[in-house]
């Protein structure tokens, strides 16, 4: 019988309309990439956060002094939560539960769970502007990619590397720009690829928005505009690269928001570091 630990609370596997959360891994891929969250703590995190079963319902407990420990990491626990409606739980929570064993509700499958509901637009949103930037024009991407990847610090490097480098391997870049102004505020840096697992899809590697613009649904416009070209295109999956850093609990908001999930861990090993 499951005993509430009264040092742990407890992210719970249903939402607060009573759902099943799919996938039915769920709990362990969330413990699974706090391994590399913080490299500090890279063999310490289980001591604070473990997938376990609440009767039948697949959950994770999460230890309250995770909150001072590793304030990012409990954070990003904490929003995910939020973002994806479950319910969070402490032991007298749990207690309550317990007695009152509810039956469990059905699981949602993955293909018939209903797809996320579009905000409306805002009327900030209506003063922007959401176009594709071209070859020639990828100068007008370096201010907010330059906050975003702060190694670069030329504009004409970075265009020519663009120009010339990236957009022949079929990368692509999109902005929102403000009515009468040049520079994009936000950007998104994307290309088509092919792998044996995915099949044709899309692959984000860059999304950004400058700080003085954040809150004003610049990345939603974004997304909004490559879910229409990966339509358009006939694409059927938008892949967001995983190396936007584990601790931007924000980033992962953004995407929880929009219908993405945790689909795979990325390994990157420096060719100098490699061990045969």
């Amino acid at each position: 019988m499951f005993t509430p630990n009264p040092d742990e609370i407890v992210i719970y596997g249903t939402t607060c309309k009573g759902k099943v959360f799919r996938p039915s891994d769920w709990a362990e891929r969330l413990c699974g990439i706090l391994s590399s969250f913080d490299k500090g703590n890279r063999l310490s995190y289980h001591e604070w956060v473990r997938p376990l079963l609440v009767g039948k319902v697949r959950s994770v407990a999460v230890g309250t002094r995770l909150e001072t420990i590793n304030p990012p990491m409990f954070r990003f626990l904490m929003d995910f939560a939020a973002d994806n409606d479950l319910q969070v739980l402490d032991a007298d929570g749990l207690a309550a539960l317990t007695r009152e064993q509810p039956p469990a509700a059905a699981p949602v499958s993955e293909q018939s769970a209903p797809a996320p509901q579009p905000a409306p637009v805002t009327e900030a949103e209506h003063s922007l502007i959401v176009r594709e930037i071209a070859a020639g024009d990828t100068k007008l991407a370096f201010p907010a990619l330059s906050v975003l990847r702060p190694e670069l610090t030329d504009a004409n490097r970075f265009a020519e590397q663009v120009d010339n480098g990236q957009r022949p391997e079929g990368y692509r870049l999109f902005g929102v720009f403000e009515a009468g102004k040049n520079n994009a505020v936000a950007v998104c840096g994307l290309r088509t690829a092919t792998s044996l697992s995915a099949g044709r899809h899309i692959l984000i590697d860059d999304l950004v928005t400058v700080p003085q613009m954040r809150g004003r649904g610049c990345c939603r416009l974004l997304l909004q505009a490559v879910a229409a070209f990966a339509r358009a295109e006939n694409i059927a999956q938008i892949h967001a690269a995983a190396d936007a850093g584990l601790e931007r609990a924000e980033a992962h908001r953004l995407y929880f928001r929009h219908g993405f999930a945790i689909g795979a861990y990325r390994f990157v090993c420096q060719t100098d570091s490699f061990r045969p």
